[in-house]
């Protein structure tokens, strides 16, 4: 049976453009001219939801979802079209809406209240649940003005929930409080799921989509252009956001996010804790607890926990930052392709060993957690709050040490030793202030990237093989330079520097089985004087490509890595080798 039915609903709105006449506004009085623009939010919507089911709505900002959600709440009428909705409609859009910041928390529950045309009598008979829910008792009778906005957000939520309905609207509220309140805000949702409410769900996470839609409809420009199972329109979601070059903003911040850690959070420890981590030790490959190690070694990180209660379908997971935030490497056993079907009560244990040729010198922080199936809320989560240390020299400041070599000339290298000694180059060469630094008689004609049979490419694989091939010009003899090819992420972040002597005007520099994760890259290139810190050339990204990894791994390196965990009431450990 069907609670709601469109049939052809659109949506539009009138909007001013004004033109103003050149000058005139400055010297006369003349009105401005108007012109009104007729802006379609919303074009000939078909949807049905029957009883009991979770729809998801999905698309860029401004494709028209939280306009629909507002002709389904009653807030707005369409221009033209037929809506049938059967039962009483309660809505999550704009919490805690008439709230007054001079009333007092509980005030403004029978304010609030009033407005979502709940009764006195109901909400006396609600009370005592709402101030459970919100988690608020001890600042009740304090005006709203002294709450923080987390609070105010936790108060309508509570609010609201208590409102009888036969459909429910949600729109984007799943950031209200702290990372607990916001697992007991899902959990309530899930619960009405469970009991067979029907809803109707925005939400930029994807992973809330998946896990509690049974049908999601995709909007762009105001149409449905995808409806159907949720990982269906989630895959042409990605896809249209890919094809469509508006994206760019937004794939660089996911790389960045992907790539730093906030440092203010480190030392935090969070989640809802049916999991609680006890214990966490570094050990080197010979199994002796340690705190430094040399890039031959490995690193095996051992964490110890206690299961409260019963937990299903979770995951571990392990991230490696540098000291500044620069987020190395970051694996877990789900993306790993192992599945924990559950936890029973108890005690238990994981690991992981990751070799560490590929990170340079430094001191670096590791956050551990047992995260939930979709990792939207953690069970138990040590935010940067255990150290380590590689030891040796990193004059450059570079995050790793990649294996390359150069064609034609001296064969593989292994992080940068060479019988002259390697160049001290200045970190800041790499700022927008010196994108070009030209030198009489000599010419870089050309940066390319290749693949392995020497195709022209800008787009790799992680593990692939990458050549740069370079060909420079001179005008007279080739002078006695350091050549120097530094790899930079996409923030300029100086990830790795290739160098060599300068005696050949072509060559091409090879790094093979490429680690670098997912994101874009850039290369750039300058030549050195032995002895001088001042390059005498640079060219600031001579050339640009992305990387792609099919799997979820986060970060910027690749590391060779092994699990192995031993869980409650299981005798033996289970492992996976990667």
């Amino acid at each position: 049976m069907s609670v709601i039915k469109l049939e052809k609903i659109s949506k539009k709105f009138i909007l001013s453009s004004q033109k103003i006449q050149a000058g005139k506004e400055f010297f006369t009085s003349f009105p401005a001219q108007r012109t009104l623009i007729d802006f379609w939010a919303l074009r000939n919507i078909d949807m049905e939801v029957e009883k009991g089911k979770v729809i998801g709505i999905i698309g860029r900002n401004g494709a028209g979802k939280t306009t629909l959600l507002n002709i389904l709440s009653g807030i707005l009428s369409p221009t033209s079209g037929q809506m049938k909705i059967d039962g009483k409609v309660s809505s999550l859009l704009t919490l805690g809406a008439g709230f007054q910041d001079e009333l007092t928390g509980r005030e403004n529950i029978y304010l609030n209240s009033s407005i979502l045309n709940i009764s006195r009598s109901e909400i006396n008979k609600k009370f005592r649940s709402i101030l459970e829910f919100s988690e608020l008792n001890g600042f009740l009778d304090y005006p709203l003005k002294t709450y923080s906005q987390g609070m105010r957000l936790r108060l309508g939520f509570s609010i609201a929930i208590h409102v009888d309905f036969d459909v429910l609207l949600i729109d984007e509220i799943f950031s209200v409080g702290d990372i607990l309140f916001q697992k007991k805000c899902f959990n309530k949702i899930e619960a009405y799921r469970k009991e067979g409410k029907t809803m109707v769900i925005t939400t930029q996470t994807l992973d809330i989509i998946d896990r509690l839609c049974t049908e999601v409809f995709l909007l762009e420009n105001g149409e449905i252009v995808e409806k159907g199972h949720p990982q269906k329109a989630i895959s042409r979601y990605l896809h249209l956001l890919e094809e469509s070059r508006l994206s760019d903003m937004l794939n660089r911040r996911y790389n960045i996010s992907k790539w730093w850690v906030d440092k203010r959070f480190w030392g935090r420890e969070e989640g809802s804790k049916e999991v609680k981590i006890t214990g966490v030790r570094t050990c080197n490959s010979s199994g002796k607890q340690a705190a430094s190690f040399n890039i031959k070694d490995s690193l095996k990180i051992e964490v110890r926990f206690i299961v409260e209660e019963e937990i299903k379908d979770p995951h571990f997971g392990v991230a490696i930052f540098r000291e500044d935030g620069v987020y190395c490497y970051g694996p877990n056993t789900k993306a790993d392709g192992y599945k924990i079907e559950k936890i029973a009560r108890g005690e238990g244990l994981f690991s992981i060993e990751y070799k560490l040729s590929c990170l340079a010198p430094g001191k670096y922080r590791f956050s551990v957690a047992v995260w939930d199936t979709n990792e939207v809320w953690a069970y138990d989560y040590h935010v940067g709050c255990y150290k380590f240390e590689i030891a040796g020299e990193n004059n450059n400041g570079q995050l790793l040490k990649l294996k390359y070599k150069w064609e034609p000339d001296e064969g593989w290298l292994r992080f940068n030793i060479f019988a002259l000694k390697e160049p001290d180059i200045p970190l800041h060469i790499n700022c927008e202030g010196q994108k070009m630094i030209p030198a009489p008689g000599i010419e870089l004609v050309s940066a390319s990237l290749l693949d392995s049979i020497g195709n022209h490419k800008n787009d790799f694989f992680t593990k692939e093989n990458i050549k740069i091939k370079l060909e420079f010009k001179f005008s007279d003899n080739i002078p006695d330079y350091y050549l120097w090819v530094g790899l930079f992420r996409g923030d300029d972040i100086y990830c790795h520097g290739a160098f060599r002597k300068l005696n050949v005007p072509e060559m091409t520099l090879v790094y093979q089985a490429s680690p670098l994760l997912t994101g874009d890259y850039y290369l750039s290139v300058g030549l050195w004087k032995i002895n001088q810190k001042e390059p005498v050339f640079y060219k600031h990204k001579a050339a640009n490509f992305k990387i792609s990894l099919s799997g979820q791994d986060h970060g910027t390196v690749y590391l060779d890595h092994s699990w192995a965990w031993k869980l409650p009431q299981q005798e033996t450990a289970g492992f996976i080798t990667i």
